[in-house]
């Protein structure tokens, strides 16, 4: 190769090779029991014979760490399947949907989702919704008009004025 065409080349993959790295710093990494991004971790654990289990987040740049503990899906770990993040009534928010890999014969039956919503400043527990967080309409009920709803996933967000501070509720679409 002359070398009037190594010096493009060099310059070329030294670019591919930083645009590579930026781009890891956004990306979500899966395993069996925990998600992690650049800035937050979250572990889901079993807790007493696999009827209730964990879910601890992290923020990796101030080192906060919140526990949470849920009921499960019966004897089933479940494990961390989409991560999220929205802002619904004026709250970011975290999405974590988790999956319960049951093992029934019913393809019906063969999975369940569910959506844990957690506030991102504080990770305080705000909601769970039955199934993935691709079901969640992606604006409040502040932000929506009424021709607008048919057009929303099938689980909506209620902003609502709870004095525990929860900002939001989950609710399913009805078809009025």
């Amino acid at each position: 190769m002359s070398g009037r065409f190594v010096l493009p080349l060099v310059v070329l993959l030294l670019a591919d090779r930083t645009s590579a790295q930026e781009l890891g710093s956004f990306q979500t990494l899966y395993d069996e029991r925990s998600v992690q991004t650049r800035t937050l971790a979250i572990r889901i654990e079993p807790v007493d014979d696999d009827v209730r289990f964990s879910l601890t987040l992290l923020n990796k740049e101030n080192g906060l760490e919140r526990r949470h503990e849920f009921a499960g899906q019966g004897a089933n770990d479940p494990w961390p399947f989409q991560l999220g993040y929205m802002n619904y009534c004026d709250t970011m928010t975290i999405l974590l949907t988790v999956e319960y890999p049951w093992r029934h014969a019913l393809p019906l039956h063969s999975r369940v989702l569910e959506t844990f919503a957690f506030r991102a400043s504080d990770f305080a527990f705000v909601d769970v919704a039955f199934g993935p967080l691709t079901d969640i309409a992606l604006l409040d009920s502040n932000e929506t008009e009424a021709e607008d709803m048919s057009m929303q996933p099938p689980i909506l967000v209620e902003c609502v004025s709870d004095s525990s501070g929860s900002p939001f509720r989950f609710a399913l679409k009805t078809s009025d």
